[in-house]
């Protein structure tokens, strides 16, 4: 980051000592990026908007933040997209909600010299994340969390607290994009290789997270198999909507244990009160801001960023919920 600010600094002097007549160099204007989200409702995307903005302002950049009001209107999210290149900014984030939807869009953008940056989710490009950079067609890379290690994580933690034995359901959020499928495959994935005791029930969706669909679901399972040991809802929706059928069916807390994904006020609440008993957080302010720094040094110095910039991830329950490292990642 040090490096970025001397870099900017040397090419406002170098244009000084060039004279009035000098043409405005990257470094001396607001650099206008439009972000391009997979939603607004969840409190996630709000908190991926602060970080962008916050580190907007540190680096004299204006971001424009949007996204369709569900995570499952891919064809909205597209012409916002398209809308976002029209406006030629300096640069584009995206947060792919298809996977291979938005590839001409990206290429678009590419060929009328916009760069590129996705965020959370990256569209499906031929050679994957290790092909983009800037001789890329679509795009630089990627700022993410590892999903698929985050999963993992969760079938971890689901298993040690059910003696690695038991039905386990799996509620996800999305069978379209590749976070959700990462989220879900990483904790089947990994309860199939290394806890074989664990019975895994069908994996259902609540498309977008839909909470009053989650809760639905894990009724439904819940009177079906009077032995359910265990719930794994792959994002904040789902998970809030686990909660709920928890609530409905009257449950002792920790009966059957529930592991989200994400934070928000009513899961955190949930988690605190013993009805959820932990979830995973990414570090979603990391993630916009992490977006924002890598379009920002590219455009000003040619800096190339990293073409997958992993922003980590945490399991939290009631023990470790205050502790900074976790509180530090946690929205409301």
């Amino acid at each position: 980051m040090k490096k970025g600010l001397l870099s900017v600094a040397a090419v406002a002097a170098l244009a000084l000592v060039a004279g009035v007549n000098a043409p405005v160099q990257a470094a001396d204007k607001t650099l206008k990026i439009e972000l391009i989200s997979k939603g607004e409702t969840h409190q996630f995307w709000q908190a991926v908007k602060k970080g962008a903005q916050d580190q907007a302002k540190k680096m004299n950049a204006e971001i424009n933040f949007v996204g369709p009001a569900a995570e499952t209107m891919i064809d909205k999210q597209l012409e916002m997209l398209d809308t976002a290149i029209a406006k030629k900014p300096d640069a584009i984030g995206y947060a792919a909600l298809g996977t291979t939807q938005s590839l001409t869009r990206l290429k678009a953008a590419k060929d009328a010299g916009i760069p590129v940056y996705q965020f959370d989710t990256a569209a499906d490009t031929p050679g994957g994340v290790k092909a983009l950079g800037p001789k890329s067609d679509y795009a630089l890379g990627v700022a993410y969390t590892n999903s698929t290690a985050a999963g993992s994580l969760a079938a971890d933690k689901m298993a040690a607290l059910i003696g690695n034995k038991g039905k386990v359901l799996v509620v996800g959020h999305s069978q379209t994009n590749q976070t959700g499928i990462d989220r879900a495959n990483g904790f089947t994935n990994r309860i199939k290789a290394k806890h074989k005791g664990i019975t895994l029930l069908t994996v259902q969706y609540a498309e977008g997270g839909d909470a009053l669909k989650a809760q639905e679901i894990v009724s439904a399972a819940l009177v079906a198999n009077k032995d359910l040991k265990g719930v794994y809802g792959t994002n904040e929706g789902v998970s809030i909507g686990a909660g709920q059928a928890f609530k409905a069916a009257k449950l002792k807390n920790g009966a059957v244990k529930l592991i989200g994904f994400d934070s928000g006020k009513q899961q955190m609440a949930n988690i605190k009160s013993g009805l959820q008993t932990g979830a995973i957080t990414q570090s979603p302010m990391g993630i916009g801001a992490k977006t924002v720094e890598a379009l920002v040094n590219y455009v000003r110095n040619k800096t190339v960023p990293k073409n997958l910039i992993d922003t980590g991830f945490y399991y939290y329950d009631k023990s470790n919920i205050a502790k900074p490292e976790i509180a530090g990642n946690l929205y409301e």
